[in-house]
């Protein structure tokens, strides 16, 4: 197949002479042996190298019948290359057929080579050291099924036994720039880099991947898997992917509804998880400070979302601007935390008892289109975890004028609640009356010096 019918194009013309060079030192390491290919490529699997190694073999070019000693032509691989790391969408629909042999691929085929391509691709990822921060779940089989799923719905076909074209992948890539992310990453680090400290160096260049900062710098043990941290932050607004900052989970703090409030409020934007008794993930990105308020606020940054059984994000329909909600401690209102829809009725509720929420959405959820994300539309908690996004923010000094104000200000005066109950047991607060006394000085000082300025005037 595949490479058969690969544009012959010369590639090292959209390569750098310095790239070339590299390309050729790329070329001596991947074919001095028959073996060399696959243990080059040893992230990538057996079966799936073993049929790029084909596809590079057949591709043709000007010098094609000069075959280099193990079967592919330096020509051949700089075709490859270029295609590879710099060609057009068409050109890597070809190269991701190729990888099964055919020009015709089923869906099955699909998945096996996605499923592939997120090996290497975790591979290199989950190397990094932003990682220190956090102890993942592991992903599995299941989970790399989801995430696949997840890239692969912009195709059209279902069943896996379907067949896809070369032009269906490549409008499927056009239309999926995550896949992209991820076999630009890929085939990147496999034929662009010379070494692991190369790869490491350039990934974070490539993938958005957060620094975590742990609790009390250690590692935080997580509900999330490396598959949902990295679908959720590449979703996330490219200034809150730089970094998540743990604030709460009932694993470490309790199952408490104060101590959640006292760790996410007035954080900035957060990202909260929650698993129900019945194992579904689900959460919600709050782009605004959490604080107590009577009724609905926030922005339309803000989104829910689902991560087991399926990937999903939720984004405002804009039909109200019922984005957040929080409250505690209030007689007459809801108290708990809630995302979308109406009062009783959320996208997504936590009750105040911590335990227990729900997650209703008849047919959606008027706020965000979400489905339900729970199980079962009232829920019990069994995990809830708070990530603060993005670096905190200092709080800003007051300003020399404002310093010297405070300083001016009686400790009750900034205390209005001692104030009064001084007065409530028939004591006065002593240092108010030297207060208006100095201020009176202040004012006679001024007023005599005006008055000493007027016979002069005369």
């Amino acid at each position: 197949m595949g490479g058969s019918e690969s544009k012959g194009s010369p590639g090292p013309q959209v390569f750098t002479q310095t790239e070339i060079q590299h390309l050729h030192s790329k070329f001596d390491k991947l074919f001095k042996s028959p073996q060399s290919f696959q243990d080059g490529l040893a992230p990538l699997s057996t079966d799936l190298s073993k049929n790029l190694f084909q596809y590079i073999n057949h591709i043709p070019t000007h010098q094609s019948n000069q075959k280099h000693k193990h079967g592919v032509t330096p020509e051949q691989f700089h075709v490859f290359a270029a295609h590879a790391l710099k060609g057009t969408f068409e050109e890597k629909a070809t190269i991701f057929c190729g990888m099964k042999n055919s020009t015709d691929i089923t869906m099955k085929d699909v998945s096996e080579v996605t499923t592939g391509l997120l090996e290497v691709y975790k591979h290199y990822v989950t190397r990094l050291p932003h990682w220190r921060g956090i102890h993942t779940m592991s992903s599995g089989a299941e989970g790399n099924q989801r995430f696949v799923s997840y890239l692969t719905k912009g195709l059209t076909a279902s069943g896996e036994n379907e067949r896809v074209t070369v032009s269906d992948i490549e409008t499927w890539m056009s239309k999926t720039p995550h896949l992209m992310n991820l076999f630009d990453t890929v085939f990147s680090s496999l034929f662009q880099f010379h070494s692991m400290n190369e790869i490491m160096e350039n990934i974070p260049a490539m993938v958005p991947i957060p620094l975590f900062e742990g609790h009390r710098d250690e590692a935080v043990l997580s509900v999330l898997d490396y598959n949902s941290v990295l679908y959720l932050n590449y979703n996330l607004p490219s200034m809150y992917q730089t970094e998540w900052r743990f604030l709460f989970s009932n694993s470490v703090y309790g199952d408490s509804f104060s101590q959640l409030v006292a760790h996410i409020t007035n954080k900035g934007p957060t990202l909260l998880v929650v698993r129900d008794k019945k194992g579904h993930l689900f959460g919600g990105m709050a782009a605004d400070n959490w604080e107590c308020r009577p009724k609905f606020y926030g922005s339309s940054s803000c989104f829910l979302f689902t991560l087991n059984p399926h990937y999903g994000i939720y984004t405002p329909t804009m039909y109200n601007e019922n984005f957040m909600y929080l409250n505690q401690g209030q007689a007459t209102l809801l108290n708990g935390l809630g995302m979308g829809g109406q009062m009783d009725y959320f996208g997504l509720w936590i009750d105040s008892s911590f335990n227990h929420g729900h997650s209703k959405a008849k047919p959606k959820c008027t706020t965000y289109g979400s489905p339900q994300l729970s199980a079962d539309p009232e829920f019990e908690v069994d995990i809830i975890e708070v990530w603060g996004l993005g670096p905190e923010k200092k709080e800003e000094e007051d300003s020399d004028e404002e310093k010297e104000k405070n300083v001016k200000k009686s400790i009750l005066q900034r205390d209005p609640e001692s104030k009064a109950m001084l007065e409530l047991m028939g004591r006065t607060q002593v240092s108010e009356g030297f207060k208006e006394l100095d201020e009176d000085e202040d004012q006679s000082e001024e007023m005599k010096r005006k008055m000493n300025t007027i016979p002069k005037l005369l």
